[in-house]
């Protein structure tokens, strides 16, 4: 690796800062739908008359 390219260290933070942020938007929609999922499974249990407390808030 020749002296030119080499990455600063302030590349670097800001392309892994770049990661953090895609990580935590895929997170993020990973998180809604499984919200989604528990709320349709609470829905279903509801409506065959079970007593269901959410677990979701």
């Amino acid at each position: 690796m020749a002296a030119g390219d080499e990455e600063s260290i302030y590349e670097r933070v800001a392309r892994l800062e770049d990661e953090v942020a895609t990580l935590r938007n895929e997170v993020d929609i990973l998180k809604g739908t499984m919200r989604n999922k528990i709320i349709r499974y609470e829905h279903k249990l509801i409506k065959k008359g079970k007593d269901v407390k959410s677990i979701i808030d």
